[in-house]
């Protein structure tokens, strides 16, 4: 099975994600990708990432002050 989709959620910038999800489909993608709301365990921030098969990435940012923001 190839997936086509990557959620992926990297705290503090390390340089490997603390988790990664693969899918099949953009729907379970995206439902993944909007559960995530805080910064979870990050110190300071964690960044989630959405992958798309043409290359597009989404990516919210999510910091300990509560700010998110999103590309």
């Amino acid at each position: 099975m190839e997936y086509e989709y990557a959620v992926t959620c990297t705290y503090d910038g390390e340089a490997e994600p603390k988790w990664v999800g693969r899918f099949t489909d953009a729907l379970s993608a995206v439902k993944c990708f909007q559960q995530f709301t805080d910064h979870g365990f990050a110190n300071e921030y964690s960044v989630v990432n959405l992958s798309e098969p043409s290359g597009k990435m989404h990516t919210k940012v999510f910091n300990k002050n509560g700010v998110v923001s999103g590309k």
